[in-house]
């Protein structure tokens, strides 16, 4: 899956200081963070609110684990992304 094929999936967007947004704020570097749903993925937006500053894929996954994990969204407790883009 690349980039563009995953934009309709974007449920929603987190940035570095932990503030839960809408999916249409996230900016072109958003690193997108999803993991495999049944037959649609779901993905998370990820970046930084500071200007021209890039989130690393650790980070990401870190931050949009812990925004699925308070939307209580694993059922089994958190797993490994399988889409990092």
């Amino acid at each position: 899956m690349n980039r563009n094929q995953a934009l309709p999936f974007v449920s929603f967007g987190v940035d570095d200081a932990l503030s839960i947004r809408d999916a249409s704020e996230a900016p072109a570097n958003a690193r997108l963070v999803g993991w495999q749903c049944g037959f649609e993925p779901v993905f998370v937006a990820v970046w930084s609110y500071l200007p021209d500053t890039k989130i690393d894929d650790d980070d990401a996954i870190e931050l949009a684990t812990d925004a699925l994990e308070e939307r209580q969204w694993f059922a089994d407790g958190p797993s490994e992304p399988d889409y990092i883009l």
